[in-house]
Order: structure tokens, then C-alpha cells, then sequence
């Protein structure tokens, strides 16, 4: 957190602690969320999940990092690529299972903490 402090970035309040979600938590997360569509591939070292949503046009690649295998095992994720909205709307869902994360944007816009 003190990195968020350095970069002036406001704190909600007391944040609790957060935990990596494994993949099956992310595709229980995903497969909850009503109005988008998502195609899963797992490999010997990649585990990704796409999202689209089923009324627009929006969509989001969330990609497991250092994928070990088991499903089951916490890991870091990113999302690829992906429009903003949809990224915010998985990663709120997200949250409420591992709980608060940190959107880090590739336009050098300041991070934001969903929770």
C-alpha cells in the first residue's frame, strides 16, 4: 500500500486484506455474471479467460500469470487487453471474492482501488 500512498492515490478507508484468486475462483466469478459471454482456455502454461458482453460490443482478456496447472492454486492474473468497462465490471465482481485489487492502466492513468 505504500506505493498507492507515494502516488497520492486517495484510500478508501480501512482496506482489508486481499488474496490471488485461483482459476477456479475466477471462472465461478465470471460464469456468475449475467449478460456476458466467456470462452476459457487452458494449456499446459496458460490459463485465459474471454469475455464479451452479449448486448454491445465490449469485451476483456483476463490471462493467469505463471499458470501452475492446478485450478485450484492462487495466482496472479492480468487482463491483456480489453475495454475499460468490462475490465472494471469483472474485476468488481472479483474483488468480492479475493477482495480489494488494484487496476494499473497502460495509459499511465493513476491506479484505481476496487474493493
Amino acid at each position: 500500500m505504500a506505493w498507492l500512498i507515494s502516488m497520492d492515490v486517495p484510500l478508501p478507508g480501512v482496506i482489508p486484506p486481499g488474496a490471488y484468486p485461483s482459476p477456479d475462483d475466477i471462472k465461478r466469478t465470471l460464469d456468475s455474471i449475467s449478460g456476458i459471454h466467456v470462452d476459457y482456455l487452458e494449456g499446459k502454461s496458460c490459463w485465459q479467460a474471454a469475455a464479451t458482453h452479449r448486448e454491445d460490443v465490449s469485451w476483456a482478456i483476463l490471462t493467469v500469470q505463471d499458470y501452475s496447472r492446478d485450478p485450484a492454486e492462487p495466482h496472479r492474473f492480468s487482463f491483456v487487453a480489453g475495454w475499460d468497462e468490462m475490465i472494471l465490471l469483472i474485476t468488481s465482481h472479483l474483488a468480492r471474492v479475493c477482495g480489494p485489487l488494484v487496476l494499473l492502466s497502460p495509459s499511465g492513468a493513476p491506479p484505481q482501488i476496487v474493493m
